[in-house]
């Protein structure tokens, strides 16, 4: 049960993926130049450095199939990744580059036709790619945490320092589509807004019998035509592509490699922040 708790854990994929096919790529091409396995540096050919690095042009086509091909075949299945999902999409790509590989050797090289060659290559290429994809994924986590903690203490640090906003009946008045639904409340008791498909859902404080009770309404709009329509109050920042938040009401931010996230006052949510919107939050509060 835990290891399968473990697997389901969400994973934050790398979605640069011209960068990583052209690092795999050419690290599997060099590997092949420099070292030579299977008995190749006894291969003799005025033709061997391009054979050698033909390995590298077979990984670059397996990637390309699998990176953008297959996942654009089955986008739903990359949706909600996790680490047991990243484990099995890694042991799929190693497959099938070493598929690959041993095709073009077999062609090649007769001698490495048959079971045994597959399961050699196979065995090569899960060694030699674990190397590249250990090293871009240790550097890719380093990096978001570097700059999701750097982040996350900025905006700390200003939150602390943000002046306290004067106790005005600001208003704010929020239209449905059909112009005829609509919220109207003060500015101070507006949480945040969240996208829901075709709808948005608005979360309030609802102090009508002074327990400030936290109320929901539902209306049909989005979130970018909201957006523009509170542009004229500094405090309703979009975080995320889903969300608007009060800056009024946010308590924290906090990061890790994954993502940043917010902590508002007195509310058991915490609110996504993107990576685009960050920084014009840090503005905001500024």
């Amino acid at each position: 049960m835990v290891i399968k708790t473990y697997l389901k854990r969400p994973y934050r994929r790398i979605n640069d993926n011209w960068k990583l096919t052209l690092i795999i790529s050419l690290f599997i091409a060099l590997f092949m130049l420099l070292f030579q396995p299977f008995g190749l540096s006894t291969y003799k050919s005025e033709y061997k450095s391009v054979v050698l690095l033909g390995y590298g042009g077979v990984t670059f086509i397996i990637l390309i199939v699998n990176l953008f091909v297959i996942k654009g075949l089955f986008e739903k299945w990359f949706n909600n990744w996790t680490i047991g999902r990243q484990i099995l999409w890694l042991s799929w790509v190693i497959f099938t580059i070493g598929t690959g590989n041993y095709l073009y050797s077999s062609i090649i090289f007769p001698m490495f036709a048959g079971m045994k060659g597959f399961l050699t290559f196979q065995l090569l290429t899960l060694i030699i790619g674990v190397f590249p994809v250990v090293i871009i994924t240790l550097v890719s986590y380093n990096i978001k945490l570097k700059h999701n903690l750097k982040t996350a203490t900025e905006v700390n640090d200003l939150l602390v320092t943000k002046p306290i906003t004067p106790n005005t009946e600001e208003a704010v008045v929020l239209v449905a589509d059909n112009g005829k639904d609509k919220l109207e409340l003060e500015l101070s008791d507006l949480i945040y807004i969240e996208a829901a498909g075709n709808y948005i859902e608005a979360y309030y404080y609802n102090d009508k019998n002074n327990d400030k009770k936290i109320s929901k309404m539902l209306l049909r709009g989005t979130i970018k035509r909201i957006e523009k329509e509170t542009q004229q109050h500094p405090s309703l920042i979009k975080c995320h592509r889903a969300f608007i938040v009060n800056l009024d009401h946010v308590e924290s931010m906090k990061g890790n490699s994954q993502e940043l996230r917010l902590q508002l006052k007195n509310v058991d949510i915490e609110i996504p922040v993107s990576r685009n919107n960050s920084q014009k939050m840090k503005d905001s509060l500024s």
